[in-house]
């Protein structure tokens, strides 16, 4: 007898997953429902008897949500207000929302946890309405309408992120590209952080900067052909005097290449001697400072006279074959 009613009270429990799902309600909020309320009915009235009146099998689904307890001639009628269901139908969108999100591949944690805290004041709400308290629902409306918000941001800035792609694959840049590259990165990451507003303010700058490097391409090539153009026709116009500045320029050079030739042979050698003048007072000078002040230490000295002589002597051998030059001229 028992066994059967247990059988019963199982196949009225399935019903009642069942009626919650068709009408695209949360069945685990359902579940839960029913099973806080068995412990406290659970002296005046049999799991079967509960379920059944609960659920009104024998009776058609309103807008509204019934509570019938029946135990001899003791009946408890209770009704859920129309906010109750509303908010209810509330979740139940919402959690299509985080679903849609969750398939699309977006971002949903943010959405999840909304949700779940709209859920535990809605459990909290009809707790109340049911100890016959002043429930309040719009907290749940509130949160829903975040997540639903959440969605069309998602979607939108996804979309944004798409056009971005391909706005820099199909861009005329040359140069720089990988600065445009890198705000689309952050963009990307930005969504992946469900930071909407932020992806978005990067996307928009990400086309003000393909717009400018578009526009700095164009005006790089715009003076680069006008540069040439100048070129050809000044080149063009222009080509019999330049043919012949250079005709008047190889004849002088060769009339005169031994007077040039003498001209940079002397003005070498009076550069070089002028050089070993300068090398010879720095010398006199640093012999001053070590033997008569004492500025310049032993070592210092020494290198210093080592490294003048070399110089000094380097002078004194190309002086000589630069006379000698110049006398075959």
């Amino acid at each position: 007898m028992q066994n059967n009613v247990a059988q019963e009270a199982c196949a009225i429990y399935i019903k009642l997953v069942i009626v919650w799902i068709d009408m695209n309600t949360n069945a685990l909020f359902a579940l839960l429902l029913l099973l806080s309320a068995v412990p406290v009915f659970a002296e005046e009235t049999s799991m079967k008897t509960f379920c059944t009146n609960l659920l009104s099998l024998d009776k058609p689904l309103d807008n509204e949500t019934n509570v019938t307890y029946v135990e001899e001639n003791q009946t408890f009628n209770f009704t859920y207000s129309k906010q109750h269901d509303e908010a209810l139908v509330q979740l139940g969108q919402a959690n299509v929302s985080i679903a849609r999100m969750k398939d699309a591949g977006f971002p949903y944690i943010r959405s999840q946890d909304i949700y779940l805290t709209a859920m535990q004041w809605f459990e909290g709400q009809s707790a109340l309405e049911l100890a016959d308290g002043t429930p309040d629902y719009r907290f749940v409306i509130e949160k829903v309408a975040e997540i639903k918000t959440i969605e069309r941001e998602s979607f939108s800035v996804n979309d944004d992120l798409r056009a971005l792609a391909m706005r820099i694959q199909n861009a005329t840049i040359e140069v720089n590209r990988s600065e445009v590259l890198n705000m689309q990165a952050q963009a990307r990451q930005e969504f992946l952080d469900s930071r909407f507003e932020e992806a978005r303010r990067i996307v928009n700058n990400a086309y003000d900067k393909i717009s400018e490097l578009e526009a700095e391409t164009t005006r790089s090539k715009t003076l680069a052909e006008s540069a040439r153009r100048n070129i050809e026709t000044f080149l063009q116009e222009n080509w019999q005097k330049i043919v012949a500045v250079f005709a008047v320029i190889i004849v002088i050079f060769l009339v005169f290449q031994k007077q040039i030739r003498r001209f940079l042979i002397e003005v070498k050698i009076h550069t070089l001697t002028m050089e070993k003048a300068v090398l010879d007072s720095m010398l006199k000078n640093l012999q001053k400072d070590y033997f008569e002040s004492g500025k310049v230490n032993e070592l210092s000295y020494h290198i210093k006279t080592k490294k003048f002589g070399d110089i000094v002597r380097n002078i004194n051998r190309q002086i000589p074959l630069l006379k000698e030059e110049l006398k075959k001229i």
